[in-house]
């Protein structure tokens, strides 16, 4: 099937016209953020992180986990991997998710005029400014090795890969310890919580390499001479089986999270019975473990490739709720009890429920992903 083809001609009308949908409504909600500022949003004093702080954490991850398996494979040659093209693209990836998740983090801050004090006023002690840094310092670093991609370069580019793969490897895990650290939250301090997020980036850049591999050997594959397709077809296995196992560990790392508290007769933990039976437990139990879990877990482990595809989409778009699942119901339960009780407001309510402006504010996330991604891979080509 070459390009020209028409199932590979709906297949591209049909992410045009997705791109086309997600920016008209995205386009809308960034108006009503700047235009009424947070008022149309469902977050409050008590929950002030929402969706689009959970969609910042999730692109964050994908760039990390998409960057770090790329590296992985072109540093120890594996097939479908070791090109330069295909390093391009693993970047170009991570760009694609980062980028959209400073700008939804940018967008949830009270001040965005005052986003740039913890460059030039950043106290280190601070968990917050310690990621906002190494992630731009990371950017900075993937931009290089994406330049010294189109030369013949091997004394610098490689090193250069290493130094983004320890980075991409580590703020995953620090996006974790960010939560982990406060003490205040008995539900966020967890020593498995950096290791559960690393994991989750696995699974969802694993996810996204995969879904963009496959998406592009739909449109592409018959124009690839043989050597190519066998490369494509071997590197579509690999992030299969990654993508597979990382969901599994990430599920058993869940497992033994929950486990501990939910069997011990001297626990209690008001924030775990609210992710599983309270407002929010169609998150955990539908998108989560049926959605991202148990179907996604099927279709990667079928032996149908075209499932392959599906199992990689449903893994990088569901596995958002696993950082909503942490972010959300640490922040519902209150530390002073009867506080909710004493004073009453719209804006003074424990439980979060993220509003259409929200949702229509991360749809245009995703389509500033998917152009990002685009005009990357057409710049390459030029190049």
């Amino acid at each position: 099937m070459s390009a020209t083809t028409p199932s590979a001609k709906r297949l591209r009308l049909i992410l045009q016209i997705l791109w086309v949908f997600l920016m008209v409504i995205g386009a809308y909600g960034v108006y009503q953020r700047f235009a009424y500022g947070h008022l149309p949003a469902g977050y409050g004093s008590y929950v002030p992180w929402g969706l689009w702080v959970a969609f910042y954490f999730h692109g964050v991850g994908i760039a990390g986990g998409a960057f770090a398996i790329g590296a992985l494979g072109f540093i120890l040659e594996w097939p479908g991997f070791k090109s330069r093209a295909a390093l391009r693209t693993a970047i170009i990836i991570s760009a694609a998710g980062i980028l959209p998740a400073f700008l939804g983090v940018w967008l949830d801050l009270g001040h965005m005029d005052r986003s740039h004090y913890i460059f030039t006023r950043a106290s280190f002690t601070s968990m917050m400014a310690f990621n906002a840094w190494m992630y731009s310092i990371y950017l900075v670093i993937a931009i290089a090795a994406w330049v010294l991609s189109f030369r013949d370069d091997k004394q610098w580019l490689k090193p250069l890969i290493c130094l983004a793969a320890m980075f991409c490897v580590l703020f995953p895990s620090q996006s974790g310890a960010f939560f982990g650290v406060v003490d205040a939250k008995p539900f966020w301090h967890s020593a498995l919580l950096p290791m559960m997020f690393l994991t989750s980036a696995v699974a969802a850049g694993s996810a996204t390499l995969l879904m963009v591999r496959m998406i592009g050997g739909a449109l592409h594959l018959a124009d690839w001479d043989e050597g190519v397709q066998e490369d494509y077809q071997l590197a579509v296995r690999r992030l299969r089986m990654i993508c597979l196992v990382s969901v599994g560990v990430y599920f058993l790392f869940e497992f033994a999270e929950f486990s501990i508290v939910m069997w011990s007769p001297f626990s209690h933990a008001p924030a775990l019975e609210l992710v599983l039976f309270g407002p929010y437990w169609w998150v955990f139990w539908i998108v989560h473990l049926l959605l991202g879990g148990i179907v996604a877990f099927a279709l990667l482990a079928s032996r149908k490739p075209a499932a392959w595809a599906w199992g990689g989409l449903i893994v990088a778009i569901c596995f958002i709720s696993a950082r909503l699942n942490v972010l959300v119901p640490g922040q519902a339960i209150g530390e002073i009890k009867g506080l909710q009780e004493a004073f009453h407001h719209e804006r003074l309510q424990y439980i979060y429920n993220a509003t259409p402006m929200e949702y229509y504010v991360g749809a245009f996330m995703i389509g500033l992903a998917m152009l990002i991604f685009v005009l990357g891979e057409w710049i390459s080509s030029l190049l």
